[in-house]
């Protein structure tokens, strides 16, 4: 899988969780999660990467990438879907993302972008499958790494 991709797919992982900023906590169990996102039609691997969850990082998601906006929220016990626009300087995103609660431990999501990386054009549907993995994170989870000094 190329470069642009793999971006994109972390980025739609890490906006896929903060769906709800406005949503006061948390709506599933606080604590590491795992998530596996693959591309559709794609024969990689899934890349996998491990997140914190909780009241505080679930509202501070959105606000740590000022590159990526949210539109047309909507929030309900059993989901959500809005429509996300990043126009990075190195790539552009636009498209849509749908997220579905299944009980407190699990959540999948499914996001259909359009992408333009060096003047080329591409569509990219990836899915998501998150699953808790216990109450405790790790300081190796993606939102919870120290940013190294420039």
């Amino acid at each position: 899988m190329t470069l642009p991709k793999w971006v994109a797919l972390g980025a739609c992982a890490c906006l896929a969780t903060a769906v709800s900023s406005a949503q006061q906590s948390f709506p599933l169990r606080s604590g590491e999660w795992e998530a596996r996102i693959s591309s559709v039609g794609s024969k990689d691997a899934p890349m996998v990467l491990r997140l914190c969850l909780n009241d505080e990082l679930w509202q501070k998601a959105l606000a740590q990438n000022p590159s990526c906006s949210v539109q047309q929220l909507t929030f309900s016990s059993r989901g959500a879907t809005y429509s996300m626009d990043c126009p990075m300087a190195a790539f552009q995103m636009k498209g849509k993302v749908d997220v579905s609660f299944d009980g407190k431990e699990h959540m999948t999501a499914r996001s259909s972008m359009d992408m333009t990386f060096n003047g080329s054009d591409t569509h990219l549907v990836s899915l998501l499958d998150y699953r808790y993995k216990g109450p405790t994170c790790s300081p190796n989870d993606v939102n919870m790494r120290q940013e190294s000094p420039h």
